[in-house]
């Protein structure tokens, strides 16, 4: 299981600073299920085979389930996979502290794989929006002022301001410097449904020069609004929308089939797309 990547990732990150909490103290790892399980036990095996006096056990999120007898009066790790909205954190926290007393618990510490909003005290790494842009100056307020913005794009920086305890002209500077380094931009959108009644997902095999060449073509159709090389089998996903499958049939034929190159195609259909709700308007 310690030899499992991301066991031995997990290990290698937070292992040091987990032994150390324990220090010369008894532990006990609960891990909660179900994907707590792999982490909560390699973690106890690693620190066994590292001379630690340590049990384990597990329990529900409220508590339900531990057993008393392997926590008592040791310090306590809870494990789990990942941190999402920090709930599953929080009531599984509350479920021991309010027994650390009745079961003299010297301590009581969280550690998880990934940790969406900053609250466990180990983890190998924030899995949030700022991981996956990689943008180290990016901040929170920054991710704020986006998210208003996504719902309403027209608010104003005073409005903006009133809600994160900023000033109109901060919040502007701010806006300006995320269109200046392209993190956002300013455009026109429409809803899908009021122009489409269902759409097609088309995987097309063709040669490297015919992938280019209606990526090139396929970039500037207002149709398309999912347009990704891909592996395997074929090497051009291209995601369209249509009024029928009349028009999906005739996008097909005209505009996939008919390009030198193209050696087979494979096609599913369905609703329009559950996200995105909206697509970029054609710049040509």
């Amino acid at each position: 299981m310690l030899e499992l990547e991301p066991i031995k990732r997990f290990i290698d990150v937070v292992g040091k600073e987990i032994e150390k909490y324990f220090g010369k103290e008894e532990g006990c790892i609960v891990y909660l299920q179900p994907d707590g399980t792999f982490y909560g036990f390699a973690l106890y095996e690693w620190l066994k085979a590292r001379g630690k006096n340590m049990t384990i056990t597990t329990m529900e999120d409220d508590g339900r389930g531990l057993e008393e007898n392997k926590a008592r009066g040791r310090k306590v790790l809870i494990v789990d996979n990942d941190v999402v909205t920090g709930k599953g954190y929080k009531r599984s926290m509350e479920a021991l502290r309010i027994r650390k007393k009745e079961l003299k618990l010297k301590d009581i510490k969280f550690a998880t794989s990934y940790d969406r909003v900053g609250v466990a005290d180990f983890s190998v790494g924030k899995y949030s929006t700022e991981t996956i842009w990689n943008l180290a100056d990016l901040d929170a307020i920054d991710l704020k002022i986006i998210q208003t913005l996504s719902v309403n794009g027209r608010e104003s920086f005073a409005d903006i301001g009133k809600k994160i305890n900023l000033s109109s002209v901060a919040v502007k500077n701010r806006v300006d410097k995320l269109l200046k380094e392209r993190v956002i931009r300013i455009e026109a959108v429409f809803n899908m449904d009021q122009f489409y009644a269902l759409c097609a997902q088309i995987y097309v095999e063709a040669d490297p020069k015919a992938v280019e060449k209606m990526i090139e073509k396929f970039e500037k159709m207002q149709e398309v609004y999912h347009l990704v090389r891909v592996t395997g089998i074929y090497n051009l996903l291209i995601g369209i929308g249509g009024q029928s499958w009349q028009n999906i049939h005739e996008f097909i034929e005209q505009e996939v089939r008919s390009n030198p190159g193209v050696r087979k195609i494979f096609i599913t259909t369905g609703e329009t797309p559950i996200l995105p709700k909206t697509i970029s308007l054609a710049t040509s």
